[in-house]
């Protein structure tokens, strides 16, 4: 049996270290991404409907949200992940 693997897209494999200055311009405002980094990993959560309206349990786009973040950890698996935190 024989299986196809898909290839990564540019937008899969390439990843870049984001200050906290510059993390707080993706906050998912004005058409710009939204990205929140827990535990100095960057998550893409634009497209996640809680956070739609800019805020969720104290999880705002744009920001370090590592004391904040009381959800299931598995939550973060189904995120795509676009940097690091430096």
């Amino acid at each position: 049996m024989s299986r196809t693997i898909a290839a990564a897209t540019p937008a899969e494999t390439v990843q870049r270290t984001f200050t906290l200055q510059e993390l707080t311009q993706y906050d998912g405002q004005n058409g710009t991404p939204a990205y929140l980094a827990i535990k100095g990993i960057v998550y893409d959560v634009t497209t996640v409907q809680l956070l739609n309206d800019g805020r969720h349990h104290g999880v705002t786009p744009g920001n370090d949200v590592t004391d904040q973040f009381i959800h299931n950890k598995a939550i973060l698996n189904r995120l795509q992940v676009v940097g690091t935190l430096v």
